[in-house]
């Protein structure tokens, strides 16, 4: 029995409806840091946008390059979106100048 090739139109759409719970994870993670340290509608909105597409890009790759003997659900999180997620959510915030912990001096 051949395999046949999925189109990437459904394969995207399998990432978005696995990993749709850890990306409205990540996105009121964002949403908080925003919002403490805040920042304009328009700069809480680019920097959301841009982590959801490049989370979407990159858990792609990592589920197709991954080869843990483990399944790629844990519970109801996707983990190659969650990975994705630990990577480029603090590194977005931080591009955009946003301060995930406020540590003040007690000096």
């Amino acid at each position: 029995m051949e395999q046949e090739p999925v189109p990437f139109n459904e394969l995207l759409l399998l990432i978005l409806f696995l990993g749709s719970v850890t990306f409205f994870i990540g996105m009121l993670f964002q949403v908080y840091i925003l919002y403490r340290n805040r920042k304009s509608i328009l700069i809480s909105i680019t920097v959301i946008f841009m982590t959801r597409i490049l989370t979407v890009i990159s858990a792609y790759f990592i589920w197709a390059f991954w080869f843990l003997p483990i399944d790629n659900m844990f519970i109801f999180l996707f983990l190659p979106a969650a990975i994705a997620e630990l990577i480029f959510s603090p590194l977005i915030l931080k591009m955009f100048g946003n301060k995930m912990l406020k540590i003040e001096n007690p000096a």
